[in-house]
């Protein structure tokens, strides 16, 4: 029988006990920028009303929505390329809805972060799921930014 002993310094366990803290709390950090992550992606792929979806994000709706079926393309070519990126920016992926049919939500904004008046959300459904939108002035001169966070567009993060 072959028994082995070693003698442990206070001082090592000390410095092993925090390594091991540090480690545990990057482990539950990292647990809650996933959840945090999934939570949002779970407000994409579950079936939210889009009314609701807009609110999650800290926008206020002031009307009703119009309401219209928009044909995807079959392929999404070079001329797509900015607006499939736009999407991304939300969290999006429209390239899954090729040749489909979705339905076009858009509302009239209450709080978008500037003067300018007459700023839209629209959010892109199909089979009851959110796919798409965008935050865009319908304006001759206006123009398209992702849909995101409310205070992501009042940072300038979300700005296109």
């Amino acid at each position: 029988m072959l028994i082995c002993a070693t003698k442990i310094q206070w001082r090592e366990l000390s410095a092993a006990a925090t390594l091991m803290a540090a480690f545990l709390l990057c482990l539950w950090g990292g647990q809650m920028q996933e959840t945090a992550y999934v939570a949002s992606l779970s407000a994409q792929s579950r079936q939210v009303a889009p009314e609701e979806y807009l609110s999650s994000l800290g926008w206020e709706c002031s009307g009703q929505p119009e309401c219209d079926q928009v044909q995807m393309p079959e392929q999404f070519g070079d001329a797509y390329a900015s607006f499939l990126q736009l999407q991304q920016k939300g969290g999006f992926d429209l390239t899954g809805c090729a040749g489909q049919v979705v339905t076009r939500y858009t509302f009239p904004l209450a709080n978008y972060p500037s003067e300018e008046t007459g700023i839209v959300a629209d959010v892109m459904v199909l089979d009851g799921r959110i796919v798409g939108g965008e935050i865009r002035s319908p304006a001759l001169d206006g123009f398209m930014a992702p849909l995101v966070a409310r205070a992501d567009m009042v940072s300038g993060e979300g700005q296109e």
